[in-house]
Parts: C-alpha cells; structure tokens; sequence
C-alpha cells in the first residue's frame, strides 16, 4: 500500500466533501484528529515513513490556516512520536488542498456496477445487494432486504447502533463508512451506505465487512 498517495488522497476527498453546503458545516465535517490518526497507523504498519507524515500534516496545517479553516496553533508532537515531543515541521501550502476548500469539486460519478445476485448477511437479516456507485471521492452501496410487519424503523435500527461497517480494496485502501439512510415501499427498505474515500484507478475489487453482534460477513465486488 502506497501510504503517501492514500493520505493525500484522503486530504484531498475531506477538504473537498460536502459541495453545496454552508463552509461552516463543511469546515466542521473535516477531522482534523481522524487525519493525524490514520497518518499515525500508516506509520506503524509500515506504510509511511515518518517524515513523509509530519510533512503531510505539516502542510495540512499551513493551508488550513491559509484558507481560515485552521485559527489556532497547537505545538504538536511527531506523528510517531511516543514519548518526548520533538521540533514543529515547518509546512507548505498545498494549492490542490486549498482549491479543494475554496472550490470544491464537483464529485464525478465513475460508472454503476450491478450487484443483482449478490447477499450480504446482517445478523438474522440477509440484504440483497442491488448496485455500487463508483464516484471519485467515494463509493455508494444500494441494498434492499424485506420486512414483514410494515414499520421499516424497526428493521432498519438492526442496522445501526450495534453494526460496523468498512472496507478496503486490492491495493490496500482502507474506506470508512460515512453514514446512510434508505426508504420503504412494497414490502421493501432501500438503503443506501456511503465509503470513503474514493478508490485509486488501480483498484480492481472492493471488500466490504459489516460486523454485528455475534458475527461479521463480507462480500467482494468488482469495482468496474
């Protein structure tokens, strides 16, 4: 896994999400904390060298201030750093990064692949996979699954407090899940799962897990 590539490409997706919004909600949608986390996890699983992480957060810092995302300065140890902290990297703007907060883009949808076949069990709920969107900064799941006694709320909750989802594809990727919602009609709730961020043009196959109270279950699927 190209670790580099993966956190400049997960800056890039963050800073530039919720196109439309107010930037204060946008400003506030961007965790800063979950970046230095994963730079940190990069680097203990060998992925990013040390110094490759503090320059990146570095210059996160330096264009989020630019851009007046970022008001306050904290002296901050190394991203690896376990016990004394040691000298602020001095960052550079990003001018991608800052486009990215100033204007950002507009998502571009890839292609839609079909899941028609496809299962993914949830518990004592089996969803059928209806289709994965491919977007450039993330990636949509669409799944159906019955309920019988007409109050999707009550079948959708299984779905919710005690279930996890992620994923990750054959370069190494790892997606988080971003949130969803769905609707139900004949007998039927349609829901939608958001990951992020969007895959490389390398990957070729996605895995998607969701674990739940006593058991996890995965399926994979193609990315185009």
């Amino acid at each position: 896994m190209d670790g580099r590539r993966y956190l400049e490409k997960l800056i890039s997706d963050g800073l530039g999400a919720g196109r439309g919004q107010p930037e204060s909600g946008r400003q506030a949608g961007f965790d800063r904390r979950l970046i230095r986390g994963v730079a940190i996890g990069l680097v203990a699983a060998g992925a990013l060298a040390q110094e490759d992480a503090d320059r990146i957060l570095a210059d996160l810092d330096v264009t989020m201030q630019r851009s007046g995302w970022l008001n306050v300065v904290h002296a901050e140890a190394s991203a690896t750093a376990v016990s004394a902290p040691v000298a602020e990297r001095v960052g550079a703007e990003r001018p991608e990064w800052r486009e990215a907060i100033e204007a950002p883009p507009k998502p571009v949808l890839r292609h839609v692949v079909s899941l028609a076949g496809r299962t993914l069990d949830v518990g004592e709920v089996t969803a059928d996979l209806v289709s994965l969107e491919v977007w450039s900064a993330f990636v949509v799941l669409t799944f159906s699954h019955e309920y019988e006694d007409r109050d999707p709320g009550r079948l959708r909750h299984r779905f919710r407090p005690d279930v996890r989802w992620r994923g990750w594809d054959d370069t190494g990727t790892q997606y988080r899940a971003r949130g969803g919602g769905g609707t139900g009609s004949n007998g039927l709730l349609v829901d939608r799962r958001t990951f992020e961020p969007g895959p490389t043009a390398e990957a070729r196959e996605l895995t998607l897990a969701v674990e739940f109270p006593g058991g996890q279950d995965t399926v994979v699927v193609p990315l185009g």
